[in-house]
């Protein structure tokens, strides 16, 4: 019998120990969770400052842009190159830096690359 109420003492401590080193994680957790969610404010508040330095900030996916891509006009819609997330694409044609971009004649984007590799992207995505 007094095996067991000590095998039970015993249960009992190690349960309340492991209690609290998981009160003790998840209040590092949520402390760190805080931290991330303070500097992801930050960084779309200067993502937006930055915006309306170099870019359009009325920038929609449905506006039309227009591309002279190593001679040729590509007309597509702002989504279409903004539909990779994290891509180049998206970075340049977000809208955030519309301001900074190379124009050529008629105002329109100018890419110095391969019109074919660069239509075929277009129409992949």
């Amino acid at each position: 019998m007094e095996a067991l109420r000590r095998e039970r003492e015993v249960k009992t401590k190690m349960w309340k120990e492991l209690i609290t080193t998981y009160e003790e994680k998840a209040y590092i957790l949520e402390k760190e969770m805080e931290n991330i969610n303070k500097e992801y404010e930050e960084l779309e508040h200067e993502k937006a400052k930055l915006a309306a330095k170099h870019g359009d900030t009325n920038a929609t996916d449905d506006d039309f842009i227009e591309i002279n891509a190593g001679g040729r006009v590509i007309t597509a819609r702002r989504g279409t190159f903004t539909y990779q997330k994290g891509t180049m694409l998206e970075a340049m044609f977000s809208g955030r830096w519309d301001k900074e971009i190379q124009r050529g004649e008629l105002d329109r984007i100018f890419l110095d690359v391969n019109p074919e590799c660069f239509q075929s992207i277009i129409n992949y995505l």
